[in-house]
């Protein structure tokens, strides 16, 4: 090997010996370095305490009451119908819907022309044969020939005939109905009848809701020439769920509410169904409104308040705060949750009333989610004026005289 070849030789041995040194190096640095590092501390983080809602149990006598809603309807409304053929004519009124009347009032007529003169030769014929038994009166039943003579006089064909002389005898009585007398005078009577159907006179005063002809259109027996509904009689038709039924009582009074108008009314429940609405899936009750000289129309939307079952030992809460029915949350030693059952006397929508709890128990009156027993927790106590301003809408019909001030106001 030449000299050259021993000096290349050499530093290439030199770069590779500088090069493990360099490696070696940061390799025991790096082990130093990681010799002196310090393990992190395992910091957990604060457990944070829920803060709930409660409120000290306390029971008190409870004036229950079911709010619902319903719409007015008169509480009398007749068809107008025609009993008898010919050609109608409105009366003293318009027939146009809304127009009212009194009570008495010709609503309409039918043209009576024929049935009149018909009448009247039914009439004429009855005065002849009377007047052709006076004789015979007179020979056989002289007693009574003043009688028959005097309603004889009486008789007027322009006017409804009054009725017959009573027979003194059976004697007198057959030779009467032998001659057709009482015959011709029932015929007669029952074309009166007839003959008054031909005009139709308001049973009360009310209003025109519908009309389905007008005047001249000619009408058959058994067709429909409008609706009337009376004034000033209104009822109230709501539907109560079948749960809250055994809760109310026949003739409760009751407070009515218009949110349009604001203005109050007083009623009675007058009627309970005996079976369930199908369209509403609920019980109709009705109830009959005291107008008190307010406006009320038909089909307005109303608030109805009807008094049930006073409680005697219950208090109110909110019905979401009840768990699978009968269980709720209490506070206990002031941070633990504790789960306890309940007596449900009664649930509305938003609110529940019950029992079964040791008066003094913080409930819980706030929804909880994930809650669990002897979960801690920081509890908020509400005061009564807070529960109050809560639940402002549920008492705020429970007695008259509340209703009352409000609607005075």
């Amino acid at each position: 090997m030449g000299l050259t070849e021993r000096k290349t030789m050499k530093r290439k041995l030199t770069v590779i010996g500088s090069t493990l040194g360099i490696l070696a190096a940061a390799v025991l640095l790096a082990i130093m370095f990681a010799g002196q590092k310090k393990e992190p501390e395992n910091i957990e983080p604060p457990t944070a305490i829920k803060t709930v809602d409660t409120r000290k149990v306390n029971y008190e006598e409870l004036k229950t009451n079911i709010v619902t809603y319903g719409r007015v309807e008169t509480a009398q409304s007749l068809d107008l119908l025609s009993e008898v053929s010919g050609r109608m004519s409105q009366g003293k009124i318009r027939l146009k819907e809304g127009e009212r009347f009194s009570k008495g009032a010709l609503l309409f007529y039918i043209d009576d022309e024929e049935a009149t003169l018909n009448l009247k030769s039914q009439k004429s014929n009855f005065l002849r044969d009377l007047a052709g038994i006076l004789p015979d009166i007179k020979i056989d039943f002289n007693n009574s020939f003043d009688t028959w003579q005097g309603y004889f006089n009486s008789l007027d064909i322009d006017k409804e005939f009054p009725d017959l002389p009573k027979s003194s005898s059976e004697k007198e009585k057959t030779f009467l109905a032998t001659k057709g007398i009482y015959s011709s005078y029932y015929s007669i009577k029952s074309a009166e009848v007839r003959l008054s159907k031909h005009r139709y006179y308001a049973p009360f005063a009310g209003s025109i809701k519908e009309v389905n002809l007008q005047s001249g259109s000619f009408v058959n027996p058994g067709t429909k020439i409008g609706q009337i509904i009376r004034a000033g009689l209104h009822e109230l038709k709501v539907a109560v769920e079948t749960k809250d039924i055994p809760w109310i009582q026949q003739a409760s009074p009751v407070r009515i509410y218009s949110s349009e108008t604001q203005l109050y009314w007083d009623g009675n429940v007058t009627r309970i169904s005996d079976y369930v609405n199908q369209n509403t899936q609920s019980v109709d009750v009705f109830i009959a409104i005291q107008s008190n000289g307010k406006k009320i129309y038909d089909g307005q939307f109303f608030q109805a308040a009807i008094p049930a079952r006073t409680v005697t030992n219950g208090m109110i809460m909110p019905r979401n705060a009840i768990y699978n029915g009968d269980e709720v949350f209490v506070v206990e030693n002031d941070s633990l949750l504790k789960k306890r059952e309940i007596n449900v006397i009664r649930l509305t929508e938003e609110d529940a009333i019950f029992n079964g709890l040791k008066e003094g128990d913080d409930l819980v009156v706030e929804p909880l989610i994930g809650a669990y027993n002897n979960m801690k927790v920081k509890k908020n106590e509400l005061k009564d004026i807070d529960l109050e301003l809560k639940q402002e809408e549920q008492k705020k019909l429970l007695n008259a005289e509340a209703s009352s001030q409000v609607g005075s106001r």
